[in-house]
């Protein structure tokens, strides 16, 4: 522009709004040193931000063609360049902003600006001037107004103004509507990225469980031998006996773990999922996980509502719950209550205790990958159980919550849809 200038000023010999326009310029360059300086900066630019700087834009324009021959200038069409940017950049809301401001910038120069002598002299047609002249409007003899009524009389300047407000509707619809559903399908593709590192994961997992699983079978049969016949040894004194019985009931239990485990990946297709209600759910699950861990004092709090609710189940479902309150009970074995809530289509499974609270890395990123507290590793037992409980439930079409209590402790939700009565029917 400061070229454009200088030119103008040496072969053109426009001189009347040189100062003007001069000033206009170095105003320009101090806001552009100013917002240099800004994105040196670490802070993120907001929307809001951004588009503060597009309409500051227009207005320099704005300033610019009031000097230089308003809507007479042939690059008064620079409007539509930040309101492309705006367009392709920006939510609709902002480029319909820029896009209002920039027809009103564009409709004002019609009337209101400092006719150029270069482009009155190149441009004017003897129709319009001779009209102009005859014109009894008191408006076209103020020379010192900078209003020229014959601007908007001319066909060109009206021609040329309706184009821009055809352009720049479009752009503002048609570059708005385009640049969202790019952004879009950018989100999407980010997402089916996601999933797929996150069903990989998963996928790995199961296989290294199917191959543990058909690697335990062995030593288990091996070790239930050994305390069988230790069992048949009537030389044993009755402390040893109980310890052997204990020793034979947890090895089933790892018989049965296992079957499960091979039973619950036969059953990964859709279909294979049945409805139960939501109260029986829980309750089985409490009575096979509360033996295993005796010491444990639970607190059912929804023993005492009625709670009418059906949900798709498979065995990974109560496997999450489990896990869940075997994480409760490692963080506080005194303190572990389980309820459930109906709010409106879904249930929830809250899994709460008064212990310690879940680490800040965990909250944030249980969901992602299977992780434990390098800090408190032992303690927390929060790793590829949680991992697998969320994905199990998001498999079953719910999400899992994890969140610290305010007086200390934590609780996990579980929210699961509803089965509606018309899905009900159609199971049936």
């Amino acid at each position: 522009m400061s070229a454009a200038l200088l030119y103008g000023y040496r072969y053109l010999s426009i001189e009347s709004q040189l100062f003007a326009v001069a000033i206009v310029i170095a105003i320009q360059s101090l806001i552009t040193a100013l917002t240099y300086l800004r994105l040196r900066s670490n802070r993120v630019v907001s929307e809001t931000e951004f588009s503060t700087q597009l309409i500051i834009d227009v207005l320099f324009i704005f300033a610019l063609a009031y000097f230089t021959g308003g809507a007479t200038n042939p690059f008064i069409s620079y409007f539509l360049v930040p309101l492309s940017i705006a367009a392709a950049t920006l939510p609709k809301k902002y480029a319909a902003a820029i896009a209002g401001l920039s027809v009103a910038a564009y409709s004002i120069l019609l009337f209101f600006y400092q006719p150029l002598d270069f482009f009155s002299h190149t441009t004017a047609s003897p129709t319009a001037m001779d009209h102009s002249q005859h014109l009894s409007h008191p408006l076209s003899h103020s020379a010192n107004s900078g209003i020229e009524i014959s601007a908007i009389l001319n066909p060109h300047y009206l021609g040329m103004w309706f184009n821009f407000l055809v352009s720049a509707v479009l752009i503002a619809w048609f570059v708005s509507r385009m640049a969202e559903a790019l952004r879009a399908q950018e989100n999407a593709i980010n997402q089916q990225r996601e999933q797929q590192l996150y069903d990989e994961q998963i996928l790995s997992i199961a296989t290294l469980a199917a191959g543990t699983a058909h690697e335990l079978g062995t030593p288990i049969n091996s070790l239930s031998l050994l305390v069988d016949e230790m069992a048949n040894d009537v030389m044993q004194s009755q402390h040893q006996q109980e310890d052997l019985a204990l020793m034979q009931s947890q090895i089933s239990q790892c018989r049965s773990s296992l079957k499960k485990l091979v039973h619950t990946a036969q059953q990964t297709q859709p279909g294979e999922k049945f409805s139960i209600h939501v109260t029986a759910l829980v309750n089985a699950c409490i009575e096979h996980w509360h033996p295993l861990r005796p010491e444990v004092t639970i607190n059912n709090l929804f023993v005492k509502r009625t709670i009418n609710g059906i949900i798709h189940c498979d065995e990974s479902l109560s496997q999450a719950l489990t896990n869940l309150l075997n994480n409760a009970a490692n963080a506080s074995p005194n303190s572990v209550a389980i309820d459930i809530q109906q709010h409106d289509d879904i249930i929830h499974i809250i899994v709460s205790n008064k212990g310690k609270s879940i680490p800040d890395n965990i909250l944030r990123q249980f969901n992602r990958q299977p992780l434990h507290d390098r800090r408190d590793q032992n303690s927390t037992g929060l790793g590829f159980g949680l991992f697998l409980s969320n994905a199990s439930i998001h498999r079953h079409g719910g999400q899992l919550i994890l969140r610290n209590l305010e007086h200390g402790g934590a609780e996990a939700i579980i929210q699961l849809p509803l089965i509606t009565a018309e899905q009900e029917a159609l199971n049936d």
